[in-house]
């Protein structure tokens, strides 16, 4: 079986790669980033060595020409491309339109016109057309898209991600310092967060079989955690304490659009990150034991941050 992944040199991707190469299925990794190897130029070919047996191609996924090249003659396609919601991209909310949408439109007109078998859909909790976000619009957006199409399909929205090479835990320590730490509203955001070996190896289960097309999937962890409860665990896994100072949202709200204006302020974050702090990223009914995965058995954030 053929399998090409988009967005294989990410966080997720990567893991996802080695998953699938270890099942000895030919894997076709696609990225835009250089990830510390030498890849060719254009549409060549090169093995990534950290990586078992997968073959990188380096490309835009808004170039559909390039997005039909790599689908000709494959089986299975899994959308993992995606701009980080923590931080306001460069070029504005308008890139996650077209990265999520386009690129996911892209994708989808090709691998129909290559005779794809199966797309594989990673989305987001609370992914919307009508969301607060422009991050999560788009998800929603590119969601429609898959769902009209005329490929065996299925959607994956996880919780957040955490794990090696993930930017959720640096983020959290970016954001807040230990000893005093100033949190938006105190930290009362709620996430289930999954540690990315779980996810992969749930996804990958799942999808080696012969699926039912049409499923939509909500995955989160085995805890529901705070952002305060969080930020608690990370500093402690370092022996540092942490008392949690609450910053009125509205302060919040004045000090993002300020950093949206002006980027070199605090973080490059906007109006879209203050919206999101207002959000709790949970998976609804979290689908992690329908699809064959004992909670009791997935990692938690406090047993990763032991490690």
């Amino acid at each position: 079986m053929k399998i090409v992944v988009f967005g294989g040199t990410g966080f997720i991707g990567k893991v996802l790669c080695n998953e699938l190469a270890g099942k000895n299925q030919e894997v076709i990794s696609v990225g835009k980033r250089k990830s510390g190897h030498e890849f060719t130029q254009g549409w060549g070919f090169t093995r990534i060595p950290s990586t078992r047996g997968v073959l990188h191609r380096q490309g835009d996924i808004e170039d559909y020409e390039f997005v039909e090249e790599c689908l000709n003659g494959v089986d299975v396609v899994y959308n993992l491309v995606a701009l980080s919601p923590l931080y306001q991209p460069r070029g504005g909310n308008k890139k996650h339109d077209e990265i999520h949408r386009k690129g996911t439109e892209n994708i989808v007109r090709a691998a129909e016109k290559c005779g794809v078998e199966k797309m594989i859909h990673m989305s987001a909790v609370g992914a919307n057309s009508n969301a607060e976000t422009a991050y999560l619009r788009a998800k929603g957006n590119a969601e429609k898209i898959v769902k009209k199409s005329s490929l065996g399909w299925c959607i994956f929205r996880p919780s957040v991600v955490f794990g090696e090479g993930g930017e959720f835990i640096s983020f959290i320590k970016k954001i807040a310092p230990p000893y005093i730490t100033p949190l938006p509203g105190g930290g009362k955001m709620r996430f289930d967060p999954i540690w990315v070996k779980d996810l992969v190896e749930i996804i990958v289960d799942y999808t080696s079989s012969d699926f039912e097309s049409g499923e939509i999937f909500e995955i989160g962890g085995p805890e529901i955690m705070s952002m305060a409860e969080i930020t608690k665990a990370i500093h402690s896994s370092k022996s540092r304490s942490c008392v949690v100072v609450p910053i009125p949202m509205v302060m919040q709200k004045y000090l993002m659009a300020i950093a949206e204006v002006v980027p070199s302020v605090l973080l490059p974050f906007g109006n879209d990150q203050y919206k999101s702090l207002k959000l709790d990223p949970v998976a609804k009914g979290n689908d992690v034991e329908k699809l064959g995965k004992s909670k009791k058995k997935l990692m938690t954030m406090q047993a990763y941050l032991a490690e």
